[in-house]
């Protein structure tokens, strides 16, 4: 009878372990068959590139085209010159009030002989200064005339690029300094809708709204418009001194064909107030004067009737007309017409020159 004990729990063992083995085996081959990989065939079809012109915005925030080393539609890579290019990108990320704001961070250019004033587009390019004020900036590769102090300005808002090209330059573009020169683009029509309100309040009271619409008036984009404007009211940081600024620009392009394109371009600005235009000495800023003080940061040399107002407006095209790979034509128009109004008194430095310092006036 003990023997017979003994083996029955021998044989229930035996089952019990095929069982286990049997299902053991049943959970391999599922697992197995699950993860069998399945081949799959992926398309990737990539984007095209946006295709960049020298006188339309640049695809990122550093262009590649440039027309002002070449007057051409070149890559910048392949320019011997040296060129700088800040796109209007850059500058919506930086706000400037002039264009010689937004070349702040232009190598080779200096832009604060006068402080903070914007009266002018004044710049020193690799140390060479211009004739005039603004004598060495060009508009859409055209020279913007003027007689020193009847100088014409371009609110950065209304541009598409400024660019600076460093080194002399006088055999493309005439009369120039042998440091470089200034050439700034106008915003153009485009074919694709764009629509832009902006309101901008801060210090110094200041107050700005501005507007920029473009598209395409027909549905094959032959014809399109663009129209961007500009108002802004602020007291500049000397006491007295205001500036007050109000520009439009109309635009009109027609293209029949992607070889030929007129532009129509127009801009109209007045100031009733140009702001600050002086200077003040070293002494007395950065350093102390003799008896150990300094001039108020908001220290207005000049006269308290001190008033300077300018009215500008130009008109032009340009046209070109491609005829074939190798040959293509050119041209640009435009119609300049500066009207100033000063009255002012400002600090022009100090003389030691006995000749002029024994004059009480």
């Amino acid at each position: 009878m003990a023997r017979l004990k003994t083996a029955q729990p021998n044989h229930s063992l035996r089952k019990i372990a095929v069982v286990v083995a049997t299902a053991v085996s049943g959970m391999s081959v599922y697992a197995q068959a699950a993860v069998e990989p399945k081949e799959e065939t992926i398309t990737v079809t990539a984007a095209p590139a946006p295709q960049e012109s020298a006188w339309g915005p640049a695809a990122t925030i550093a262009a590649r085209q440039s027309a002002t080393g070449t007057k051409t539609d070149t890559p910048i890579q392949k320019v011997p010159q040296s060129i700088s290019v800040v796109t209007a990108e850059e500058m919506a990320l930086h706000q400037p009030k002039s264009v010689k704001e937004a070349l702040s961070y232009t190598p080779g250019v200096a832009v604060g002989t006068r402080g903070a004033s914007n009266t002018y587009d004044y710049l020193i390019i690799r140390g060479f200064a211009a004739d005039g004020q603004s004598q060495n900036n060009f508009l859409n590769g055209l020279k913007m005339q003027g007689n020193f102090y009847n100088d014409a300005v371009i609110d950065p808002y209304m541009l598409e690029r400024a660019e600076v090209m460093r080194g002399p330059i006088s055999v493309l573009y005439g009369k120039s300094s042998p440091g470089g020169l200034l050439n700034m683009v106008s915003k153009r029509p485009t074919t694709e809708p764009l629509k832009e309100v902006q309101f901008k309040m801060g210090t110094d009271n200041l107050w700005q709204t501005g507007f920029d619409f473009s598209d395409a008036i027909d549905e094959d984009g032959v014809y399109s418009y663009r129209l961007t404007g500009l108002a802004r009211s602020a007291n500049a940081q000397q006491k007295g001194a205001e500036e007050q600024r109000y520009a439009i620009a109309p635009a009109f392009s027609w293209r029949p064909d992607d070889k030929t394109n007129f532009t129509f371009l127009s801009y109209f600005q007045n100031e009733p107030e140009t702001g600050y235009y002086g200077w003040l000495p070293k002494e007395g800023t950065v350093s102390p004067l003799p008896n150990g003080n300094r001039l108020p940061t908001d220290f207005n040399e000049g006269a308290n009737n001190n008033t300077y107002s300018r009215n500008e407006k130009m008109v032009g095209y340009s046209f070109d007309h491609e005829f074939n790979d190798t040959f293509t034509v050119r041209q640009n128009l435009r119609y300049a017409q500066n009207k100033v109004s000063q009255n002012s008194v400002y600090g022009y430095g100090m003389c030691s020159d006995p000749l002029y310092s024994s004059n009480p006036a």
